[in-house]
């Protein structure tokens, strides 16, 4: 339970969008004393050579700073979702005195895009970001500014029954060892390397797995998977649309791997993965990046060569044939949501001194 601030600065919330874990994020930051929300549901032109792409953005900030009641010394302003802010290099100079700080989700995957962070993050009081090795990168990189609040599991997992009533209730037999892969079929997410690395799974090994394959339809379409999985003789479940909450987290209950195909730039932290986390799970992700940071330096699971089917296959097969390896990790301490929201409170406070 967070603890009201006495004479706490007003800290205004803004975001562009109320989908997904966009809602669930600011909801529980609202749940802190002083805390206001101004956001404003915004759909930003994605064309970099159309000037609708920077007037989309400015507009935007004009609109959330209009809603802002009282003296700039008495206020702070609090960007969720940066990933769609600091690419545009014009920002309202009317908010320079302004305590400002920003959320950066997924860290820049080129040179111009750190630069143009570089240029935002001198504009701003702050920058939170998800990871050490996310504040790491940026630090190497000239942006000193930065702060870390782990991303947390924002599910209720009481309401769902446990994982052998799950499998019969879905019909899957309690034998099969799941292995799923959760989310949308984005190109970034890599779901075609894991089906490519079924062929180089010994035949053993396939009959023991159900792939469990959940999440929107995007770059990978059901006709492209069920092929795959005609040819390699997969085992498999597939539901492709959106599920709700509760869905979501008997599919993570499920699963005896959690995999992360994901491609180099895939530079966040996964849903999936921190749900794993919480569940004492075992993750399958890359050698690279964040999530291979995180993987080996927490004992997360194993990790393969980034992008190499032939290497998840045989991570999978290791991790299939060390099925009982105990996975518990400290990480666990850090993703409550009363952690998170304790870690903001307290960034809010130290601000306002």
């Amino acid at each position: 339970m967070i603890k009201v601030v006495e004479n706490m600065h007003k800290v205004y919330l803004a975001d562009n969008s109320f989908s997904g874990h966009h809602k669930v994020y600011l909801d529980s930051l609202l749940a802190i004393d002083s805390t206001i929300d101004i956001s404003i549901e915004t759909k930003f032109n994605q064309d970099k050579i159309n000037i609708n792409y920077y007037l989309d953005r400015y507009k935007f900030i004009n609109n959330i700073t209009s809603m802002i009641e009282g003296p700039n010394n008495s206020l702070i302003l609090h960007l969720l979702y940066i990933d769609n802010l600091y690419t545009n290099p014009v920002f309202p100079s009317f908010l320079k005195n302004h305590t400002i700080i920003g959320t950066l989700h997924h860290y820049p995957q080129n040179k111009i895009k750190m630069k143009l962070l570089k240029i935002f993050s001198r504009k701003i009081t702050l920058i939170i970001v998800h990871s050490e090795y996310i504040k790491n990168i940026l630090k190497k990189n000239g942006i000193s500014n930065v702060e870390v609040v782990h991303y947390p599991s924002f599910y209720e997992y009481e309401m769902i029954s446990d994982k052998y009533a799950i499998k019969k209730d879905l019909g899957i037999p309690t034998d099969k060892i799941v292995l799923s892969a959760l989310g949308g079929t984005r190109s970034d997410k890599g779901l075609d390397i894991l089906l490519e690395s079924f062929k180089y799974i010994p035949d053993d090994i396939k009959r023991k797995v159900l792939l469990n394959i959940v999440g929107k339809e995007e770059t990978y379409n059901e006709e492209f998977i069920n092929e795959k999985i005609k040819n390699y003789g997969i085992n498999s479940r597939i539901y492709l649309d959106f599920v709700s909450d509760e869905d979501f987290i008997s599919n993570v209950l499920i699963s005896d791997f959690i995999i992360l195909p994901y491609r180099k730039f895939f530079t966040g932290n996964s849903g999936p993965m921190t749900e794993s986390i919480r569940n004492n799970i075992p993750v399958i992700g890359p050698d690279y990046g964040n999530l291979g940071y995180l993987i080996n330096k927490y004992n997360l699971g194993y990790t393969f060569d980034v992008e190499d089917p032939i290497s998840l296959a045989t991570t999978i097969t290791n991790g299939i044939e060390n099925k009982n390896r105990d996975f518990k990790s400290k990480y666990s301490e850090y993703i409550s949501v009363e952690k998170f929201k304790e870690s903001y409170k307290n960034l809010y406070k130290g601000l306002a001194k």
